[in-house]
Parts: structure tokens; C-alpha cells; sequence
């Protein structure tokens, strides 16, 4: 059965896990990806990971108007999967209940305005009921498998 991934403000519908790999028939939380030259914790969706340095602690601040454009990413019960080089993966509780993944101690988010594939949060900073938070990727220490093809990288520079 699959780890059901709920996000606060609605959910995108059926998953079909681009990004995410399967071991012993349990779908995996988390998962790594190359985006923009960078080794980043990805979804079961694709999608990058965020946390803000204002929950290093592992408070949750981010509630209310942040939800619409900060989705938590949130499990089912039990234990986050995946293993992330650098970082240790656990589960928080929410304000509403949920439980939320967290990342080395800090809940863990993914961006609103973000596509598979993209990291546009990285480096925001911005503001929610009174409270300033500073977004970054999750970054992880192991790179994915190399494509098998011997070309070079695009070298493009995303236009942000």
C-alpha cells in the first residue's frame, strides 16, 4: 500500500510517483533528484523539498495563509522512507493533527509554485501572520545515478 502524501489547501489527485521509488511494496516518502546542478530531496511527486530556518528547531510555524503557498509534506502514520545522504528523516505533529516529515529536526515543505523539476523557493523570504521565514532546499550529500548518456551538462541558467 502506498504512503498516502496529503497536502494541507488540497491535493493534486493521483500520484503517480515520478520521483519516488518502491522497495518491498512500501512507496517511498522521499527520494533524491538532480535539479538545476544540485542533489535535492524530491516527493513521491517529483516536486523539491524545502525547510525554512525559522523551524531548524522543529516548531511548526508555518500555519494559516503560509499553507497556500507552503504544502507540509504529511504521512499516513509510521516512519518516513527513503534515505537521504546527510540528513535523518522523522515525522513531527502539525497544529490540525497531521503528521509531518521532517528533515534532520526541521519540518519538511514543498513549493506551491513549483513544477517537478524545479527549485523556484530556493532562497525566499517571506512573510505569513506576523511571522518571516527564509526557504531553502533540502540539499543531500549523494548525487542520483548519472544519466548513461557522455553528453555535457546544458550549462543554462535558469531565468527566475
Amino acid at each position: 500500500a502506498a504512503i498516502l502524501l496529503a497536502a494541507c489547501g488540497g491535493s493534486s489527485g493521483g500520484d503517480s510517483s515520478n520521483g519516488s521509488s518502491t522497495s518491498n511494496g512500501t512507496a517511498m516518502t522521499v527520494a533524491t533528484k538532480r535539479i538545476d546542478g544540485k542533489t535535492v530531496l524530491v516527493g513521491a511527486d517529483g516536486k523539491a523539498l524545502y525547510t525554512s530556518d525559522q523551524e531548524a528547531g522543529g516548531m511548526v510555524l508555518c500555519t494559516g495563509a503560509c499553507l497556500d503557498f507552503w504544502e507540509p509534506l504529511t504521512i499516513q502514520g509510521g516512519q518516513p522512507t527513503g534515505a537521504p545522504d546527510g540528513g535523518a528523516l522523522g515525522v513531527l505533529t502539525r497544529p490540525d493533527g497531521k503528521t509531518q516529515v521532517s528533515f534532520n529536526g526541521a519540518p519538511v515543505y514543498s513549493f506551491v509554485e513549483d513544477q517537478s523539476g524545479q527549485i523556484g523557493g530556493d532562497g525566499l523570504d517571506d512573510a505569513f501572520d506576523g511571522q518571516q521565514f527564509t526557504w531553502h532546499v533540502i540539499t543531500t550529500g549523494s548525487a542520483p545515478p548519472a544519466p548513461s548518456t557522455t553528453s555535457g551538462s546544458s550549462g543554462g541558467v535558469p531565468g527566475y
